[in-house]
């Protein structure tokens, strides 16, 4: 049976009231189209250090020296320390491989050995098996990456009243119910008397009654040199049309050209009223018909070299930085105008390869699969969008959705780092998740909210000892 992730995503529409995120986390890889049942809770950032083993129990090594890892069975929580309540770090998939580094005896709730795996944590024995390979090689994503990434195939489902099967003895006996408004994701196609069907988490669904989806093939640009100078052409009030170019700043100078939609420019000039923006040597844009990209200051307390997000509001953009250094630009999507994206300054608390998105309050709607979501203040999160391209304008529920590209290329590059053949990793102190800020005109200076608030907090506290 496949591992569901039922994300309950409610506060992915600002004004809906918070929940508890409640995750049995649909921790699968892309490649494992049906990986073992895992329930897994999102769980609170660890703020303080975990305590180290007890020195009473006897560390021996794990294994042979020709066995170089262990390959996981099923999809498993690695535990700060070798207890079945200890804290969860993440959650490591299944057919992934770890090298074993220690082993305790059997206790704390598990019934085999404990086993230390690199980087970090523990897992019980009995999800795991000895392996001559070596451990699951680091992913190479940089953000630099040009390649596309291979999402799969996913479709929305047509009307509310379409059936999902669980078998295909309930297709044959008529015995389903409708899923409603849903995206879902392919993991196969059966044929039932003739009839082809999508086999999806959800169960079976009529081939014909899935409009297939064409993920948005937009991304973003890295910032080698510091600078940054880009902008991104957006007619005011009309995005899907061209942008005129002038041949000086102003209303009734001479066309001398166009934009396409969402081309990408350098901001060479600024005119001196503001309005007016040169694009090439002689081409000007007017500042309204761009979405312009500004350097700003980091949060207080930013380390020196630490990777954040920020997030312009008003112009539905993304820069990610290292300490003051602007790295990569893109454009988003955040909340509509009756679901807004909070304001504030947040932190990663957890990182999911997939999640299942669904809300049951005003608009009932489930998303199947949603690759690399962050979460940074309960159920806000920056997430892959494959079923819309409207990036540069609001359209989410209250969470920043990303070009697929730049979803990857961003989740592999923030904190807390993601070890190879994990599927979930949360922050802690020794790896506290990426500072998220979303402001705007009227916001510029948002609060700390959160796990960003608590850790900030203390060591703020710290500081002042």
């Amino acid at each position: 049976m496949r591992t569901l992730l039922a994300l309950w995503l409610i506060g992915c529409a600002g004004s809906y009231p918070k929940t508890t995120v409640e995750a049995e986390l649909d921790v699968a890889p892309f490649s494992a189209p049906q990986p073992a049942k895992l329930a897994v809770r999102a769980a609170a950032p660890i703020l303080a250090a975990p305590a180290p083993a007890s020195a009473a129990r006897a560390v021996d090594a794990p294994f042979a020296a020709d066995l170089h890892s262990v390959r996981f069975t099923t999809n498993t929580a690695v535990r700060a320390e070798p207890s079945a309540t200890a804290t969860r770090l993440g959650v490591i998939g299944k057919g992934a491989r770890a090298r074993a580094t220690a082993a305790l005896p059997p206790g704390d709730g598990c019934a085999k050995r404990w086993i230390a795996i690199a980087p970090r944590g523990w897992a019980c024995e009995a999800s795991l098996e000895p392996s001559p390979d070596e451990p699951t090689a680091p992913s190479t994503v940089s953000l630099h990456a040009e390649d596309e990434p291979e999402l799969g195939a996913y479709g929305a489902v047509r009307g509310r009243d379409t059936q999902v099967y669980a078998s295909r003895d309930d297709v044959r006996a008529g015995d389903g119910h409708a899923i409603g408004t849903a995206s879902v994701r392919m993991l196969g196609v059966t044929v039932i008397d003739d009839t082809r069907y999508w086999v999806t988490a959800a169960g079976l669904i009529e081939e014909r009654a899935i409009a297939q989806m064409s993920p948005s093939k937009f991304h973003g640009v890295p910032v080698d040199d510091g600078m940054l100078h880009v902008a991104w052409a957006h007619a005011h009030g009309k995005p899907r049309e061209p942008v005129v170019l002038r041949g000086a700043p102003g209303a009734k100078a001479e066309v001398t050209g166009e934009l396409s939609p969402r081309a990408r420019v350098s901001v060479k000039e600024v005119s001196a009223d503001g309005h007016w923006v040169r694009v090439t040597d002689t081409d000007w844009a007017a500042r309204a018909d761009l979405r312009v990209a500004s350097v700003a200051a980091p949060p207080p307390g930013t380390g020196a070299d630490e990777r954040w997000f920020d997030v312009d509001r008003d112009e539905q953009i993304l820069v990610a930085y290292e300490g003051t250094r602007p790295v990569y630009a893109t454009l988003v999507s955040t909340g509509k105008w009756d679901r807004p994206t909070p304001e504030e300054i947040g932190r990663v608390a957890s990182k999911l390869r997939t999640a299942d998105m669904t809300s049951t309050k005003v608009d009932v709607y489930s998303v199947a699969d949603v690759p690399w979501t962050m979460f940074y203040d309960n159920n806000f999160a920056l997430h892959t969008s494959y079923w819309h391209d409207g990036f540069g304008d609001v359209r989410s529920h209250g969470c920043v959705n990303l070009a697929p590209r730049d979803a990857r290329i961003l989740y592999q590059w923030s904190s807390p780092d993601v070890p190879p053949g994990w599927i979930a990793v949360y922050g802690d102190a020794q790896s506290p998740g990426s500072l998220v800020r979303v402001r705007s005109h009227d916001v510029p200076e948002p609060a700390f909210r959160g796990y960003a608030k608590a850790l900030h907090d203390q060591t703020t506290t710290v500081a002042t000892r």
